[in-house]
């Protein structure tokens, strides 16, 4: 039973590390396309959240522009907690005990 359970269970490991394409990608600001689960796309969305920041924190309150600059704020938001959440470890527990 418990070989039964540690096979699935690779299985599954295995599926979800052929399948992070479904994760999706994110295109860096120098043009490179990285997978959301890598550090390069945390660094790149942070970069992007940094000046968005500047750029609406330059705006009078009540214009259109910063009406804008909040709308990407969120987006980049978002986009951050997604790719911060996929670089979770993935907890494995190893049986050296197989009866």
């Amino acid at each position: 039973m418990k070989r039964r359970l540690l096979k699935n269970k690779l299985r599954r490991i295995i599926s979800e590390v052929l399948n992070n394409d479904s994760e999706g990608t994110h295109r860096c600001i120098m043009g490179d396309i990285v997978s959301m689960s890598s550090p390069e796309c945390v660094d790149d969305v942070q970069l992007r959240l940094d000046d968005a920041r500047l750029d609406r924190d330059s705006c009078s309150k009540g214009t259109d522009s910063r009406s804008y600059y909040n709308g990407l704020l969120n987006v980049l938001r978002k986009k951050l907690r997604k790719s911060q959440k996929l670089q979770a470890p993935i907890e494995v527990t190893v049986i050296d005990d197989i009866g």
